[in-house]
């Protein structure tokens, strides 16, 4: 399974861009056409071993799986909370 950005949804803060490049992942980049948006490498994203990009995005729905096109939601705060 892999991710994509959904552009109509993404703010392009670069949230996920961040949290990839500090986990040493680097799926997440900054394609220069067209507009400098936030594309996904889907030979290095790890997904659906890795989900840091969803727990950081702060625009709901904005990440989608390729092969579904459901948008991935993380859960809310209170789910974490035992």
């Amino acid at each position: 399974m892999s991710l994509k950005v959904d552009h109509e949804r993404c703010t392009e803060c670069r949230m996920c861009y961040i949290v990839c490049r500090e986990l040493d992942i680097n799926a997440v980049y900054v394609a220069l056409e067209p507009l400098h948006r936030i594309e996904i490498d889907l030979d290095a994203c790890t997904y659906p071993g890795c989900t840091a990009c969803l727990m950081y995005c702060p625009a709901a729905g904005s990440i989608v799986e390729v092969a579904t096109g459901r948008s991935m939601v993380p859960p809310p705060p209170e789910a974490w909370q035992s």
